[in-house]
């Protein structure tokens, strides 16, 4: 099927959105993993074990292009700016109340540029509409200080635990987890537009 747009904004950097990720952004998702260096993936918390090969990445991704079936388990989104491809955000569902998102810009030019907040809403909404999600877990390292950052602005921290297994490639280890319903999607836009205004 033809990759489905969806909401996006404009910031100082270019003009924000989603759209399907499609095969031919899988490459710059597996450049982004192999590429980066351990210092990084140790920053991260990333298990390599759970990351495997290259191949078990681009496989991983694969399975995870929209299909239109509503029970997928696994949904990738490309994140990009003026149309240009620069990260993806991935939607693992165990139910309606059970999914975990994960966010990464892929391209470092486009960090700190404001994207990551002035999608937010946006890619709530879009989960929202891609499938029955009711709520959302987001699971954050404490020392990831941008995202947490960010997150801050939208929703609180519910509790911080030690979890062994947690969603994706991450290894056992400290998280923050948030909470996020379908029902807060019209609220996240009401903060958006008072931090646009500031």
């Amino acid at each position: 099927m033809s990759p489905v747009r969806f909401g996006g904004e404009t910031i100082a950097a270019g003009h924000a959105a989603f759209r399907d990720l499609i095969e031919d952004d899988i490459e710059a998702v597996v450049r982004y993993w192999y590429d980066s260096g351990d210092d990084y993936l140790a920053f991260l918390g990333i298990d390599k074990a759970r990351l495997g090969s290259e191949d078990d990445t681009r496989a991983r991704f694969r399975r995870a292009l929209r299909t239109g079936d509503p029970d997928q388990r696994s949904m990738a989104f490309a994140i990009t700016l003026d149309d240009t491809f620069v990260g993806y955000t991935l939607l693992n569902r165990y139910g309606a109340d059970s999914n975990f998102s994960h966010w990464h810009l892929t391209n470092p030019l486009a960090r700190k540029t404001g994207i990551s907040t002035a999608l937010y809403p946006h890619r709530i909404a879009m989960y929202c509409e891609a499938c029955d999600m009711n709520r959302l877990t987001h699971q954050t390292r404490p020392r990831n200080i941008g995202v947490n950052r960010m997150l801050d602005k939208f929703v609180p921290i519910a509790e911080t635990v030690w979890v062994e297994n947690p969603d994706g490639i991450a290894g056992a280890g400290e998280f923050n987890h948030r909470y996020v319903t379908r029902a807060y999607v019209p609220k996240l836009f009401r903060i958006l537009d008072k931090l646009r205004s500031r």
